[in-house]
């Protein structure tokens, strides 16, 4: 790796620290299970950023998607447009961790290493196959899910007991 692309992932890894989240959003679906999605999201409304943000993913080969909304802030919404670039999922996450994951400072730099360690028990534990061969997704760890519940701080997010109740969860 040149000194230009040090440069350029250590000043994604700082944009992450300060604007981006590195966590995992628990889906429960209608049945009531539940999926665990690690992801990786940069918010911000200055084009400049974004588009660095955005060059940078490209060259390194981070597949993300790109979450727009009006900037809102308690009960004013004002005109600017915030761009949320989000990585979701085992191996575009896996792959963006593994190479900002030195250059991360902040507490983000624990929940990288949380999420790692979850990603490497879902490939060991996470797919089994039935009779006919078919992949088929096994049930979450109560291990698991205590480990990716220690990242979780937004005041909505479910506490690791409601998740275990989840039919999914063994």
């Amino acid at each position: 790796m040149d000194n230009q692309q040090e440069r350029s992932l250590a000043w994604l890894a700082g944009i992450i620290d300060g604007e981006g989240s590195v966590s995992v959003q628990v889906y429960t679906l209608p049945n009531g299970r539940v999926r665990l999605t690690p992801f990786v999201g940069i918010v911000n409304s200055d084009i400049g950023i974004l588009d660095e943000c955005k060059r940078i993913l490209k060259e390194i080969g981070a597949e993300f998607r790109i979450c727009a909304k009006p900037l809102s802030t308690g009960k004013f919404t004002g005109s600017l447009r915030c761009e949320n670039l989000r990585l979701d999922g085992m191996k575009p996450v896996k792959a963006l961790l593994l190479v900002i994951g030195p250059y991360l400072r902040s507490v983000k730099r624990e929940n990288a290493a949380v999420i790692l360690r979850y990603l490497e028990s879902r490939a060991i534990n996470g797919f089994s196959r039935d009779a006919k061969g078919r992949v088929r997704r096994s049930e979450y760890s109560r291990a698991e899910i205590e480990l990716v519940s220690t990242i979780r701080r937004h005041r909505r997010a479910k506490s690791s007991e409601t998740i275990c109740q989840a039919p999914n969860v063994i």
